[in-house]
């Protein structure tokens, strides 16, 4: 892979490319809202939180792919070099990955911490205004 392949000016996208290309910008789209609609309906809190922040990316990702597409088929110079879509992929994985590392170790801590917290409170004064 050379600087020219990456930061040279792509052809427009036909036939299968331009419809993956397109679909895969899509279905991140409607993940996104399919994740963000679903997260309205959760009761549990970190699972509603997992929820959001998957549609986020999702939405966000998919809009900006779908932006870069526009570029790329009208021959945009500067933004619709391939480097674009390289440091698309470099940003939603390190998007996922911290959705995963939320995942599998602050809510953990978050669980633990609500707990102890709630083990503490049972033999803590409660207030008579209510």
């Amino acid at each position: 892979m050379h600087l020219d392949y990456w930061f040279g000016q792509p052809f427009t996208a036909q036939g299968i490319s331009l419809w993956l290309l397109l679909g895969g910008f899509l279905v991140c789209i409607v993940v996104g809202l399919v994740a963000i609609i679903v997260s309205q309906y959760q009761q549990e809190k970190f699972k509603k939180i997992i929820l959001k922040r998957f549609g986020s990316v999702g939405v966000s990702m998919g809009f900006v792919g779908m932006i870069w597409m526009f570029f790329r088929q009208e021959g945009i110079v500067f933004l619709s070099w391939r480097f674009w879509m390289l440091l698309w992929v470099v940003v939603s994985g390190w998007r996922l990955w911290k959705i995963r590392v939320y995942m599998s170790q602050r809510i953990p801590d978050m669980k633990a911490e609500e707990e102890n917290r709630a083990r503490i409170e049972k033999y803590l004064p409660k207030s008579k205004n209510k």
